[in-house]
Parts: C-alpha cells; sequence; structure tokens
C-alpha cells in the first residue's frame, strides 16, 4: 500500500500540482468539499506524458451539490501523473476543496 498524498486545498478554480503515480495499479481519490454556496464542479485527471491530461472519471466532470467527502477509485489504465481540478463554482466564491491520494499496487 502506498503512502498518502494530501494536496494543497483549493479555494478557486484550478487544478492541484501533479503527482507521480506510476508505481500503482489502483488509486483511490478523497475529496472534501466545505463552505459550498450553489454548488462546485471537480474532475481528476491522469496523464501519460506530464502535458495531455484526460479524464479519469468516465462521465467527465462532476458536480457537487453540497458540502461532504467523497471518494473515487480509477484502476483501468496505467497513469503516470494525476490532479485534482477545481472546475467551476457557482453561488459564491467561498468554497474550498481538500484532496488526498494513495496507491497500492
Amino acid at each position: 500500500m502506498g503512502k498518502i498524498h494530501t494536496f494543497t486545498q483549493l479555494t478557486a478554480p484550478g487544478n492541484t500540482a501533479a503527482i507521480p503515480t506510476a508505481a500503482y495499479a489502483r488509486h483511490t481519490l478523497q475529496y472534501t468539499v466545505a463552505s459550498i454556496d450553489t454548488n462546485v464542479v471537480v474532475n481528476w485527471e491522469g496523464t501519460l506524458d506530464g502535458t495531455n491530461w484526460f479524464d479519469l472519471r468516465d462521465a467527465g466532470d462532476k458536480t457537487i451539490l453540497a458540502n461532504g467527502t467523497s471518494a473515487f477509485e480509477y484502476s483501468k489504465l496505467a497513469v503516470a501523473a494525476i490532479r485534482f481540478v477545481f472546475v467551476s463554482e457557482s453561488g459564491g466564491t467561498a468554497a474550498t476543496i481538500d484532496c488526498k491520494y494513495m496507491g497500492d499496487k
């Protein structure tokens, strides 16, 4: 089992720094949204080359309507690096998002 990586908190739309994940076949991604106004839209992205990013979620962006913690598991393809994306926010600018990652072989 891998070490848990905590990303820097996001307080506005943008993305976290990417972390290397090639050593792992299974990925658990957790995010906690707080101080939500109307909604926030989020996504997890992977890359093979550090330049071109793709959605890890088959459904693409996810709209969050309430504060809380959610998790996402990914094990479909090898991924060299992963990052979290705070896509947008509606109803205000108070939301914060805390993200964690853990990989497993």
